[in-house]
C-alpha cells in the first residue's frame, strides 16, 4: 500500500511540474533570513585580535616616524641581540658564513649616530672617525665591507688576500671556547685576488659616480673621514699561497693589483697555518721582503697622498730577540707600522 501511495504523489508532482529542490532551498533561505547567525565566540574574539594588532602595528609606525634617526638606530642594535642565541646554535664556520652574507646584502643595521669628535684620530694622513677597527680574517674576500662599515667601525681590513684561490685547511676549522672565544685553523681559504679585485673596483666605481651626481664642491664633517671605499677606512690584507715558492713575489702581484682601492696594505707573516710562512719574521728574511714590496709600491704612480700605508703583520707569540730584530727591520725600512692580534684569524 505504501508503494502504490508514493507512485500515485509522483505522478502527480510529475503532472503539475513540481520540483523538491527549489522548495527546499526557498525555505532554508526563508529560515536564515529569520535567524541571525550564529558566530562562535572563537571567532569575535579572533576578529578583535586581529583589528587590535592592527591598530598597534599602525599606531607603533606612527610613532616610530617622529622618533629621530639616532634614537631609531639605537634601537636596531639592540634587537639584533635577539639574534645571537640563534647563532650560537649553528656550527661556527656556518653562522660566519651567515653573517657576512647578511652584511653584504644590507640586512643589518647601519649607524647612524656620529661618532664624538674627542674619539676622531689622523694617522698617515687619514682621518679615522674612530679608532676600533675589524681585522682581517672576518670579511676574507671583500663581500661585504661596506655594509661593516656601516656598522660604525672606524677602519676595516679584508684579507688575507693570496693571488690565487685556495680552500684553505679541512673542516672543521673554526671552533667555539666556553669563555666565548674562538679558535680560528682556516688557513688563508678564500677566492683569490681576481675576485677581490673586482668587487672593490665595482664599490670604487659606484662611490665615484655618487660623487660626481652629487657635485659638492665643500666637504662635510662626513666626508672628512672618508677613505677610498667610501665612509671608513679601507684596509687589504695580503698573504701567500700554501704552495708558493716566490713568498715575494704575491705580495707584490697584491700590491700591484689591489693598493689602488685600499687606504693601507698589510704584508701578513703571521699565519701558523701556512706552512713556512713565519720563518719570513727572521730579520733578514723580512728586511728582503719588505724590500721588494717597498719597491712594487713605490714604482707605481700615485696622487697628492703619496703612496699608501705599508704595515707588517706579526705574529703575537714571538720571543724578546725576535721582538727586537723586527722592530730593527722596522726602523730601517721607515715600515708605517706594525700589526699584531692576541687572537689570529687567518
Amino acid at each position: 500500500m505504501a508503494l502504490r501511495v508514493s507512485r500515485k504523489i509522483y505522478r502527480e508532482i510529475l503532472n503539475k511540474r513540481v520540483f523538491s529542490t527549489p522548495l527546499l532551498t526557498a525555505r532554508h533561505c526563508s529560515s536564515s533570513a529569520q535567524t541571525a547567525p550564529n558566530i562562535p565566540h572563537s571567532a569575535k574574539k579572533g576578529r578583535i585580535l586581529t583589528g587590535a594588532t592592527i591598530g598597534l602595528v599602525i599606531a607603533g609606525g606612527a610613532y616610530v616616524s617622529t622618533v629621530d634617526e639616532a634614537t631609531f638606530c639605537g634601537w636596531l642594535f639592540s634587537a639584533t641581540k635577539l639574534l645571537n642565541p640563534f647563532f650560537a646554535l649553528l656550527d661556527p664556520e656556518v653562522a660566519h658564513r651567515l653573517a657576512v652574507s647578511a652584511a653584504a646584502r644590507g640586512w643589518i643595521p647601519r649607524e647612524k649616530r656620529p661618532d664624538p669628535s674627542n674619539i676622531g684620530l689622523e694617522v698617515w694622513g687619514r682621518k679615522f672617525s674612530n679608532p676600533i677597527g675589524l681585522a682581517a680574517g672576518f670579511d676574507k674576500n671583500a663581500e661585504a665591507f661596506d655594509g661593516l662599515l656601516g656598522l660604525g667601525f672606524g677602519f676595516v681590513e679584508v684579507g688575507s688576500v693570496t693571488p690565487v684561490p685556495q680552500e684553505g685547511n679541512p673542516k672543521p676549522r673554526i671552533f667555539r671556547l666556553p669563555e666565548g672565544a674562538i679558535i680560528n685553523r682556516c688557513g688563508f681559504n678564500g677566492e683569490g685576488i681576481v675576485a677581490v679585485a673586482k668587487r672593490l673596483g665595482a664599490q670604487h666605481a659606484k662611490r665615484k659616480l655618487d660623487e660626481t651626481s652629487r657635485n659638492s664642491s665643500s666637504p662635510t664633517d662626513e666626508a672628512k673621514h672618508k677613505g677610498k671605499a667610501g665612509p671608513g677606512i679601507l684596509g687589504v690584507n695580503l698573504g701567500k699561497n700554501k704552495t708558493s715558492e716566490d713568498a715575494a713575489a704575491d705580495y707584490v702581484q697584491g700590491v700591484h693589483t689591489l693598493s689602488q682601492y685600499a687606504d693601507y696594505l698589510v704584508i701578513n707573516v703571521s699565519s701558523p697555518n701556512t706552512p713556512g710562512l713565519r720563518m719570513l719574521q727572521g730579520r733578514k728574511q723580512l728586511e728582503d721582503l719588505v724590500k721588494k714590496v717597498q719597491a712594487a709600491r713605490d714604482e707605481m704612480q700615485w696622487g697628492e697622498e703619496g703612496p699608501l700605508p705599508l704595515l707588517v703583520k706579526i705574529a703575537p707569540d714571538l720571543s724578546k730577540e725576535d721582538l727586537e730584530d723586527i722592530a730593527a727591520v722596522a726602523l730601517a725600512l721607515c715600515l708605517d707600522g706594525l700589526e699584531s692580534q692576541l687572537c689570529e684569524a687567518t
